[in-house]
């Protein structure tokens, strides 16, 4: 009787927790709970078969054998119930995963392929068709290397794709990676592609997105070949003007200017034998005459410097610069220029001083119409085999910062851009930043 109750408690424990597992809203870790409730199934059944064994055998009185088998046939009954109810949505959530999975696979226009741990193809998208040129038949079951990857890449996709398997990541990197892709056709692609991890079926599985950017690196190419071919003239046409304002300061100091200095001198010389003579009368119309001509030299002589510097190539850049600095000193008392130079004139190339004069002029305006300094340092340096021009606003008044740190940063690459232009278009490279309390520093140098 003791075995009876025993079997009866078990009996109503198994039906209570298949009641309880039918009826719940528990979708944890479905296959493992079906299996249990399955389990417990057998094993009562399993139970009633020696309860009818015990029976058969006078063992069990009639009533209490019918008692506890209808307890046990109602506990079989419904631990298959609930055992199917938990098996039918585990295949329902797979179901729906393959059917989403398909549906994103087909609306998707970069290729998705999804591998097993080994490499395999499980899944081929219309996109990884339309790209490659391989169909589903011709896809599925092979190795992916093997099929669009290049055989140069094919043993460094194989080592990188093993060790993803190893680290256990969840992709491969943290932005799609360029590599070259093989068509069907046996022609080269250019591709971009991403990798992640997911587990299906208690398996990892590698999910390979792939875009084709072949017309996008084309594109570009053909943007950098205008760029370099819009830069190029836009150096000569640079220089060019350079050298026309170069003929046109030569002209306006040695022709205009002398032109006038020998008028001048002319004037004052009849002026002087004028007033020699016994029946001079004094002229003021033509005394004033002089000062005029004086004033239109030293005009002349301003515009001409303006265009090109005559000393830049009578002495050189460096004296050229220091009369620079001492001019600007002149015209902005308020700005103190502090000088940083260790390069040699010799160690200078000719083409590149007028540009250095040039920007050094461009930055020293913008500074001292928009940056409110109170001093500039200028520095020039040779060194391992490259010139480096440094112009910064050193002002220590922290009054200026709010003024400086108002220019944003495309209006700052705006104000300085003449800058940044010579540098680049006389093969140099450029950079501008922010320093401590907003004041800016410009640095171009050039490889000699």
């Amino acid at each position: 009787m003791d075995f009876l109750i025993s079997i009866k408690s078990l009996s109503l424990i198994f039906l209570l927790v298949g009641v309880g597992l039918a009826f719940s809203h528990i979708r944890l870790s479905g296959w493992i709970l079906g299996w249990i409730l399955l389990a417990g199934a057998l094993l009562l059944q399993g139970f009633r078969s020696m309860l009818s064994y015990v029976a058969e055998n006078g063992g069990v009185d009639a009533t209490t054998y019918t008692l506890a088998n209808e307890w046990m046939g109602l506990g079989f009954s419904l631990l298959i119930v609930a055992s199917m109810l938990m098996m039918r949505e585990v295949f329902a959530r797979h179901r729906m995963a393959v059917e989403s999975l398909r549906a994103v696979s087909a609306a998707a226009n970069d290729a998705i392929v999804v591998l097993d741990s080994t490499g395999t193809i499980i899944v081929w998208n219309q996109a990884a068709q339309r790209i490659f040129g391989f169909d589903k038949q011709e896809s599925l079951g092979k190795k992916l290397p093997e099929l669009i990857v290049p055989e140069r890449l094919r043993m460094d996709f194989k080592n990188m794709f093993d060790r993803f398997g190893r680290d256990g990541r969840g992709s491969v990197s943290d932005s799609p990676t360029e590599q070259p892709g093989l068509r069907k056709d046996g022609t080269e692609i250019v591709t971009e592609y991403s990798m992640s991890r997911a587990n299906i079926d208690g398996k990892w599985h590698a999910i390979y997105i792939v875009r084709d950017i072949s017309a996008r690196k084309q594109a570009e190419e053909e943007i950098r070949a205008r760029a370099a071919v819009l830069e190029a003239l836009s150096a000569r046409m640079l220089s060019s003007d350079e050298m026309d304002k170069k003929k046109l300061a030569f002209g306006l100091h040695e022709g205009l200017a002398q032109t006038l200095v020998t008028i001048k001198m002319r004037i004052e010389r009849k002026l002087a034998q004028f007033a020699k003579s016994r029946n001079y009368v004094r002229d003021e119309p033509l005394e004033a005459v002089v000062p005029l001509l004086q004033s239109a030299i030293e005009d002349v002589k301003t515009i001409a410097t303006g265009l090109r510097p005559s000393g830049l190539d009578d002495l050189g850049l460096l004296p050229t610069l220091g009369r620079f600095c001492r001019e600007f000193e002149r015209r902005h008392p308020s700005i103190c220029v502090s000088q940083e130079i260790s390069v040699q004139e010799s160690e200078l190339p000719a083409p590149l001083k007028i540009v250095i004069y040039r920007i050094t002029e461009s930055a020293f305006n913008v500074i001292a119409r928009h940056e409110n300094s109170e001093q500039i340092g200028l520095g020039l340096e040779f060194e391992n085999g490259a010139v480096t021009l440094s112009i910064e606003d050193e002002s220590q008044d922290t009054r200026y910062a709010g003024a400086a740190r108002s220019n944003a940063d495309a209006e700052l690459q705006l104000h300085f851009g003449e800058a940044r232009e010579r540098t680049t278009l006389s093969g140099g490279t450029f950079s501008m930043r922010r320093g401590k309390a907003d004041r800016v520093a410009l640095r171009a140098t050039w490889s000699v």
